[in-house]
C-alpha cells in the first residue's frame, strides 16, 4: 500500500510510485508523487483534497469557457492553475495557465475543449484510485 491505500501499481494501467502509465510512459492525470509531498504522506488529506478538486474541476472548466470576457475567464482559470498544480494535475493546470491570457476565440475554443477532456481525465483517474478494492 502507499498513497491514498493503493497498490503501487493500480488497476488503470499506472504506476503509483512514478505517476506515468505503464504502457509508452505517459504522464499520468495526476503525480502522486506531488500529492504525496503536498499531503505529508497522509492517504486521508490526499483523498480530501482529490474529491475537492474533482468537485470543483469540472464546474471551474464549465465556467471558464462560459465567461463573459477576458478578465472573468483569467479569474476563473488562475484558480483552477493553482488548484490543479497542488494537487498534481499538471495538464490541467497547464492549460488553466494558457487560458489567464488566450485572447483568440479559435485558441480559447480549442483551449477549453482541451481542458475539459483533461479534467475529464483527472475525474476517471481519481474514481479508479479511491474505488474501494475488489
Amino acid at each position: 500500500m502507499n498513497m491514498i491505500g493503493v497498490e503501487r501499481t493500480s488497476g488503470n494501467g499506472s504506476d503509483a510510485t512514478t505517476g506515468f502509465a505503464a504502457v509508452g510512459r505517459e504522464p499520468a492525470p495526476i503525480d502522486l508523487i506531488h500529492l504525496a509531498r503536498q499531503t505529508f504522506g497522509s492517504s486521508d488529506l490526499e483523498r480530501d483534497v482529490l474529491t475537492l478538486f474533482v468537485q470543483q474541476g469540472a464546474g471551474l472548466a464549465r465556467r471558464i469557457a462560459e465567461a463573459a470576457n477576458a478578465t472573468e475567464r483569467g479569474e476563473i482559470a488562475h484558480r483552477l492553475k493553482g488548484s490543479a498544480f497542488a494537487v498534481g494535475a499538471v495538464r490541467v493546470g497547464r492549460l488553466a495557465q494558457a487560458l489567464e491570457s488566450a485572447t483568440a476565440t479559435v485558441e480559447i475554443r480549442g483551449l477549453t475543449t482541451d481542458l475539459a477532456q483533461a479534467v475529464d481525465e483527472v475525474e476517471r483517474f481519481v474514481a479508479s484510485l479511491l474505488a474501494p478494492a475488489a
